[in-house]
């Protein structure tokens, strides 16, 4: 991107990575921040089924199941344990109402680039809580989900160590983008926005959340709670209506190397240990202020434990990775 781009970028507060910018050369970035609730449009139309008629779910999968075309969720479907639902790059998942996916066992759900896998609401006006999200139950094994657009659910809530979710835009969740509830998945390379919390840690945990953009949720971008331990790390997390990262009861999350800008409230409040982040014009402290402060507080963040090699430059290898995209 030319430098003029850049500038342009900083004087509206939207400063990602370069990165960042580069991946979404087919999803312009005032699609997210500006439009409000509408579905997300990616790239060019992916593979879909022969068939061009919706096919309906709902209830226990009998067994194995792989999904492709246009799927309509009707009722709550469950994977129970031991089956594995794959979703077939190009699909689209339209949920009702209400309705939601419990994997008991695993999902596949892998998108290709232009060809993403969408899993969306069914409602005609779409809305952030329209559908009920997906639960990841302690039983489900190796489940992953890449190249995905989720949009318009409550959470994708988390209580499975091994998921991996790489590479996804997971927007407009009324209540959090992801939330892990005493698990320890892999959050990687995704663009999470528009959420009420963009992730949050709950109970003794200790995700990876590395390589993400957290941008523009409605509260924190990443909230920790309880004995969480999360590793943060390699993020750009700005833009969030309140604190870029907050910190509640014992929770102690390692946060290192994030670039952490123009939230409105605090960089980081209540807790969590500080090492090489770059953090600038957070809590309204004007948007070019850079704080390198050692000391345990500053105008910027509050009530940390520690506080190393804070930067005056921005990290470049923070953000979303991928060039390609979509």
């Amino acid at each position: 991107m030319g430098s003029e781009s850049r500038s342009s970028r900083e004087k509206h507060g939207f400063c990602v990575s370069v990165s960042l910018c580069q991946l979404f050369a087919f999803l312009p970035l005032f699609t997210i921040l500006c439009l409000g609730c509408q579905p997300i449009q990616i790239g060019q139309p992916g593979a879909m089924s022969d068939s061009s008629v919706p096919v309906t779910k709902s209830g226990v999968l009998a067994g194995d199941e792989a999904w492709s075309g246009t799927i309509i969720v009707e009722g709550d479907v469950t994977v129970p344990k031991d089956s594995t639902l794959t979703i077939v790059n190009g699909t689209t998942v339209r949920f009702s109402r209400g309705s939601k996916l419990v994997i008991n066992g695993s999902l596949y759900s892998e998108g290709q680039i232009n060809s993403a896998i969408t899993l969306t609401s069914q409602e005609s006006d779409p809305r952030s809580g329209d559908w009920n999200g997906i639960i990841f139950s302690d039983s489900s094994l190796n489940s992953r989900m890449e190249y995905c657009v989720l949009e318009f659910h409550t959470q994708i809530l988390c209580r499975s160590d091994s998921l991996r979710l790489t590479d996804n835009i997971i927007a407009e969740g009324s209540q959090a983008g992801i939330v892990c509830d005493s698990s320890s998945p892999t959050i990687e390379d995704n663009m999470i926005t528009k959420n009420g919390v963009g992730i949050r840690c709950e109970g003794s945990v200790s995700p990876a959340i590395r390589y993400n953009a957290i941008t523009a949720n409605l509260l924190d971008g990443i909230e920790c709670k309880g004995s969480s331990f999360a590793t943060i790390s390699y993020n750009v997390i700005n833009n969030n209506r309140k604190n870029g990262i907050s910190c509640y009861s014992a929770a102690s999350p390692e946060i290192t190397s994030n670039n952490i800008m123009h939230n409105g409230r605090w960089a980081v409040y209540g807790g969590g240990k500080l090492t090489d982040n770059f953090i600038q014009g957070n809590n309204r402290q004007g948007m070019n202020t850079i704080d390198t402060s050692e000391s345990l507080s500053s105008d910027q963040y509050y009530g940390v434990e520690n506080v190393g090699s804070p930067r005056s430059s921005r990290i470049p290898e923070a953000g979303v990775r991928k060039k390609e995209r979509w």
